[in-house]
């Protein structure tokens, strides 16, 4: 008896784009082993180019399905989970002992949980926000700090394993956070763009070339910490539309009391009258 979902196969192109973002994660445990920490930082963002391939190509094809969602979300745990922390904590974090593979274990659980909840939850969240920080840019932020370090061969103090066990430390509370982040999904590459856009998303690729490993780490550290920003902007929001609320019924329960007294007889004087 054949299992569900596998009587015609399962599509290639996608898997083969996640198979390759798997691969990439793999790599970067094994250069982290073997003490090639810098390769094993870049290992980790073309794993991130392999698993925004991965869905796209699946939906632009109209080959999805539940195979592939469960390949990907097992894929990402080895490449944004797994990986990343292994990295780290090879190249220095091992140093602070226990502590040092406790944030690992603590970035670790984190994205396991976050791509958790991000499955029980994908039909039923606005789509235009992540909840929490997504794995791929936590792995970029922990990733791209060990590729500034290794490629401006910066001094081997604590305090640089330290921000590294700190990142973890960060990366792994905000992945299982309600922090709301800008998710992307709503932009139509199919869609025709001015001119312009093709020569800004040009010079963006200079300025990458240029210095890839402070460009990417600045680009994914301003993201994380965007989530905070627009998460607080939002309660504020509501706050206040929430206060003009309670002012408004305030103001309308005040003009229907006045208008009730100068409505109601004056039933006190009259009986006075009459008597």
């Amino acid at each position: 008896m054949k299992k569900p979902g596998f009587e015609h196969g399962i599509y290639l192109l996608p898997n083969l784009m996640t198979t390759a973002a798997l691969f990439a994660g793999f790599y970067a445990v094994i250069a982290g082993m073997n003490g090639q920490f810098e390769a094993g930082a870049v290992a980790i963002f073309i794993a991130m180019v392999f698993d925004g391939l991965d869905g796209r190509i699946a939906r632009m094809t109209g080959s999805t399905s539940a195979f592939g969602a469960e390949y990907d979300s097992l894929a990402d745990m080895v490449s944004f989970g797994l990986a990343p922390a292994l990295l780290l904590y090879s190249w220095g974090v091992s140093e602070f002992g226990k502590l040092g593979w406790l944030a690992a274990f603590v970035y670790t659980a984190g994205a396991a949980l976050r791509l958790a909840r991000f499955n029980v939850q994908a039909a039923s969240v606005d789509k235009r926000y992540f909840q929490g920080l997504p794995s791929p840019a936590a792995a970029a932020l922990l990733a791209g700090w060990v590729w500034i370090n290794e490629s401006y061969a910066l001094a081997e103090a604590s305090w640089v394993y330290g921000v590294g066990a700190l990142l973890l430390l960060l990366a792994g509370m905000l992945m299982v956070s309600n922090v709301r982040y800008l998710s992307g999904k709503e932009l139509n590459l199919k869609d025709k763009v001015p001119f312009v856009a093709l020569l800004a998303a040009v010079l963006v690729l200079v300025v990458i070339t240029i210095e890839p490993a402070l460009v990417l780490w600045g680009f994914f550290a301003a993201y994380a910490v965007s989530g905070p920003v627009i998460t607080l902007r939002a309660v504020q929001i509501r706050r206040r539309l929430r206060a003009q609320a309670r002012e408004r019924f305030e103001h309308q329960r005040t003009r229907k009391a006045e208008a009730a007294q100068t409505t109601t007889p004056p039933h006190s004087e009259a009986n006075a009258e009459r008597d």
